[in-house]
């Protein structure tokens, strides 16, 4: 396991009672750990985080938001509402507690790919001049997290992001963006149909699933363009929902408060973010750092 990157896990946030069955499935598959706060310890290829109620999941999330390493949020099995909200995190993966040995076996194998990648980088497109591109597709079909991963990994190569974190906050930033497109927009689905509940949230589910299958809202399209330079990166998403109130981005922070972010995450990694006057599509961009 010597050449493996992913040998060495940062846990934290653990209670005493979690760590022993942790640390015996951890240490049977070759790797090590120690216990520690990621903010002191950079030394871990990886970041297993517990959480053990919703408000440290919102801690360990936006943690995880400033480190560039890859996180796994670890919570326990039996608890329905911490299980949904960290299936939904899309900052890392998941693992139950107890760990199941097969379960943590994929997971390891699946992080240590992402460290590799992370590592490896890529100058494909670092000589960028030009790129002018459209996409659609059904909403039913649509796969948002691969999606907007690899617009983040096309933006990183061509040289407007530096490092992994800033990928990180633009794949994040437009996967808020587009669910809300696909959510709130073609699914033509109301926040208040989501309270902060379990039952609210199957409620909501189930609903969605309804809406996905049926094709006067599943067939709505979402459509991407990207338009890049050697200066600058435009990406124009755009749904063909109703729109919104677009005055509420202007209430700060919490206007549009989707999954307990909303714009703000959506603006962070880029110098522009507009909506147009209907609401059903948002012009980014991002500028290249003057150099020299």
């Amino acid at each position: 396991m010597g050449d493996d990157p992913s040998a060495h896990i940062l846990l934290t946030g653990f209670a005493e009672a979690d760590l022993p069955a942790l640390r015996d499935a951890i240490g049977a598959l070759g790797r090590s750990f120690v216990v520690g706060d990621p903010a002191s310890d950079s030394s871990s290829a990886l970041v297993f985080a517990a959480a053990s109620d919703e408000s440290a999941l919102r801690n360990q999330r936006a943690a995880a938001l400033d480190d560039p390493r890859p996180w796994c949020f670890c919570v326990p099995a039996d608890s329905r509402s911490l299980v949904a909200a960290a299936s939904a995190a899309r900052e890392g993966r998941m693992l139950l507690l107890p760990p199941d040995n097969r379960e943590l076996r994929r997971l390891l194998s699946a992080l240590a790919e992402e460290v590799k990648e992370r590592g490896a980088g890529d100058a494909t497109f670092s000589a960028l001049e030009r790129l002018d591109a459209d996409f659609s597709w059904k909403s039913s079909v649509f796969q948002v997290s691969r999606v907007c991963r690899r617009v983040a990994q096309l933006l990183t190569e061509s040289g407007f992001y530096s490092d992994r974190q800033g990928e990180d906050e633009c794949a994040l930033a437009l996967e808020e963006a587009l669910v809300n497109s696909v959510e709130h927009g073609n699914l033509a689905l109301d926040s208040s149909l989501r309270p902060d509940d379990t039952l609210g949230e199957d409620l909501y589910e189930a609903e969605r699933g309804r809406r996905m299958a049926d094709p006067a809202y599943g067939d709505k399209l979402v459509r991407i363009h990207i338009s890049i330079n050697s200066e600058e990166a435009k990406i124009v998403l755009e749904d063909e929902g109703p729109g919104f109130d677009t005055t509420k981005v202007a209430a700060g922070p919490s206007g549009l408060d989707v999954s307990g972010k909303g714009f703000w995450l959506i603006k962070r990694p880029f110098d522009l973010a507009a909506y147009n006057k209907k609401g059903n599509s948002l012009t980014l961009s991002r500028r290249k750092a003057r150099t020299g």
